[in-house]
Formats: C-alpha cells, sequence, structure tokens
C-alpha cells in the first residue's frame, strides 16, 4: 500500500508543479513559476544566450514528456479534460517564451528583468486566450489541446516582449 501511496504523491509533486499548482488562486500563475526558476538557474549560472535557450527548450521536452505520461492521470484525479491544478503545460508555456524571444544584446535591460516580463506577459496572454489559443482551449480537449494553447500563448509572448524590446531599444 505504500508504495501506491507513494507513487501517488511522486505524481502529485510533478503534476503540480512541485506543489505550486495547488495554490487555492492563480494556481496555474504559481506552477509556471518552476518555468521562470528553470530559466532563472541558467541565468544564475551565467550561461550564454544559446546554452540558456537550449536548457530552456530541454526544460520544454522534459516538462511536456512528464505532461503527457501524467495526463490521464490528472484527469481521473481532478475529474476535469484540464485541470487547474495540473501545471505541466503552464510551465512548458512559460519554457517557449526565452526558447523562442529575441531581445537584444544591447539592451539596457538585464536578462533576467526581461525573464520577469517574459513571465507576467504570459501569465496574461494566456488567462485571456486570443484567437488561436482560445480555439484550441475551447476546441481540443487532449494533452495536446491542454498544452498547446500554452505554447500558442508563448509564441504571442515572445513576439509581443521581442517587439517591445527592439522598439525600445531593449529600454
Amino acid at each position: 500500500m505504500s508504495a501506491v501511496k507513494n507513487e501517488h504523491s511522486f505524481r502529485l509533486l510533478l503534476a503540480s508543479g512541485f506543489y505550486l499548482g495547488l495554490a487555492p488562486f492563480a494556481p496555474g500563475s504559481f506552477g509556471a513559476l518552476v518555468g521562470l526558476g528553470w530559466h532563472c538557474l541558467a541565468l544564475a549560472l551565467g550561461w550564454g544566450e544559446g546554452a540558456v535557450r537550449l536548457w530552456c527548450l530541454v526544460g520544454a521536452v522534459i516538462f511536456s514528456l512528464i505532461h503527457y505520461r501524467l495526463t490521464p492521470w490528472a484527469v481521473a484525479r481532478w475529474r476535469d479534460p484540464d485541470p487547474r491544478h495540473f501545471v505541466l503545460d503552464e510551465i512548458v508555456g512559460y519554457l517557449c517564451v526565452p526558447v523562442l524571444w529575441a531581445i537584444p544584446a544591447d539592451s539596457a535591460l538585464p536578462v533576467w528583468a526581461w525573464a520577469l516580463v517574459g513571465f507576467a506577459t504570459f501569465r496574461v496572454l494566456d488567462a485571456i486566450k486570443l484567437p488561436l489559443a482560445r480555439y484550441i482551449d475551447r476546441n481540443i480537449h487532449t494533452a495536446s489541446g491542454v498544452l498547446f494553447d500554452d505554447v500558442v500563448s508563448a509564441v504571442y509572448t515572445a513576439a509581443l516582449v521581442s517587439g517591445v524590446a527592439w522598439m525600445t531599444g531593449g529600454a
């Protein structure tokens, strides 16, 4: 019995973004902090832009694989095709933002500040669901649909943050 309980606890740990997604409000935003932390770890280690992008891409792939593996369990546990406490899609979505954005190398803002801007923008765009993300969210009720509406929001975020960065001269 304890092996089953341990497996359940481990699944909950991963599915909820190390329990951050169990927050009583904005669980997606709390869960997405795992992605921000993954990104900031590479920044704190002083890696170059290419290495940081690769690190975030690897993280997006790892968390996507876990997402697909745990989706049936999460759907059954929370009795919802897109459970609010199952936040791996938000983690993957955020991690796609720094993979896709184009911040000027001579930006006056440090990369960690752009990471915060990207995080906040991603959470807003993921919440309001711009057209393609909204279509996916409303019409594709599969593990892929749950994941890809966040990836689409990440594409919008990367484009918006990159555009602002370049128009402002990197602030």
